[in-house]
């Protein structure tokens, strides 16, 4: 930030450090508030030397690309978006995940069109900024440029997640006639792309913390430590879980959604990690007696559901351990004790080896 002198004169500095808006005063009117009604966005490769003009870019058309290697999303509606005061966080690019097949690369800008423009203040009201430069505006990285070291495949079960900028300012000029923001906003890049990796889990070693991600369009090698989040999920709800509990849950065939950034080395650090079983089986407990399930209340960690074939349940890491709840709404934490006899078990896990078979089952939801 110590570069701030460098930025055009005029430049109205919205969220950045005591330092920079000492040293860069806005000379622009205040407004509340600055709106753009957004219909499409643009990723521009970086380029040795090329930076903010003084002047403000200025393009022949607004039709398709006008930057060589410029990749364009178009939104189905426009998005509106208050330049001076974004989601929290100050989050603005979360849209580029629309981007679905972009190149790997270092990008400099973000290119943004606009149907509409315009600013809010007191006792002023609306007032609507003369469109400038084929109405488009240029978001430039004044701290480093936006890398994307993977490039997204949906149908290959890799997916761009979050990608974090935070305006510094922009320039905003006022004349008798007329109000105009200059086509460029200033904006640092917060931190590294995030991606979510869609798959099955292989390779799994609990003792490194690591496991493959085999995907349509490769295999993505994942960490995971301390820090990461946990949760199983199925087809129509999702329920957190104790990091032992995942850890413990993560096999090999498991389908697995990873959050997370990549790393220089290439492997993907995972934030959260989203668990779903193989294997569902669901019927009512036909094993013990007249009020426990368990086939042998004392030493047998197993019940029976009341299927011909692979009906046995092995909850894991064991009795105790596994996660139990309400298979209906408000879905909360049950334990063992509830597994008695002619309850309605949904029980979510891995295959159990023969002769038995059945399911070595992490999560157990009790209820009709």
């Amino acid at each position: 930030m110590a570069a701030a002198p460098g930025f055009p004169a005029g430049t109205a500095f919205t969220t950045s450090p005591a330092a920079v808006e000492e040293a860069a005063k806005p000379v622009s009117p205040a407004f509340d508030n600055v709106w753009a009604k957004i219909w499409k966005v643009a990723l521009l490769p970086a380029k040795e030397g090329e930076g903010p003009d003084p002047n403000g870019e200025m393009i022949a058309s607004n039709d398709g690309p006008e930057h060589d290697g410029e990749f364009v999303f178009a939104f189905i509606e426009p998005v509106e978006i208050n330049l001076l005061d974004l989601p929290p966080g100050r989050k603005l690019a979360r849209f580029l995940n629309k981007f679905l097949d972009v190149p790997a690369g270092t990008y400099g800008k973000i290119r943004v069109y606009y149907t509409e423009l315009w600013g809010e203040r007191v006792p002023d009201g609306r007032i609507d900024f003369h469109p400038t430069a084929n109405s488009h505006f240029d978001v430039h990285f004044v701290n480093r440029d936006l890398v994307i070291p993977v490039a997204p495949d949906v149908d290959g079960g890799i997916r761009l997640y979050d990608v974090t900028i935070e305006f510094v300012g922009l320039k905003i000029v006022e004349n008798k006639n007329k109000v105009l923001m200059r086509p460029q906003v200033f904006a640092t890049v917060v931190e590294a792309v995030e991606y979510v990796i869609s798959g099955i889990a292989d390779n799994v070693d609990k003792t490194l913390g690591t496991f493959d991600v085999s995907t349509a369009g490769g295999s993505f090698h994942v960490e995971y430590d301390d820090e990461t989040f946990w949760s199983f999920h199925d087809s129509s709800r999702s329920i957190d879980v104790k990091s032992g509990q995942g850890i413990s849950a993560l096999d090999n065939t498991a389908i697995v959604d990873v959050f997370g950034l990549f790393s220089t080395s290439g492997n993907l650090l995972a934030d959260d990690i989203h668990i779903m079983f193989p294997l569902t089986i669901t019927d009512n407990v036909i094993s013990g007696d007249a009020t426990s399930g368990w086939i042998d209340d004392t030493f047998t960690d197993t019940f029976t559901l009341d299927i011909a074939l692979d009906n046995v349940v092995y909850p894991k890491p064991n009795r105790d351990s596994a996660v139990y709840d309400n298979a209906v709404s408000p879905f909360n934490p049950l334990d063992q004790s509830f597994i008695v006899q002619g309850a309605r078990v949904t029980a979510r896990g891995y295959p159990a080896d023969a002769p038995t078979g059945g399911v070595e089952a992490y999560w157990i939801s009790i209820g009709p």
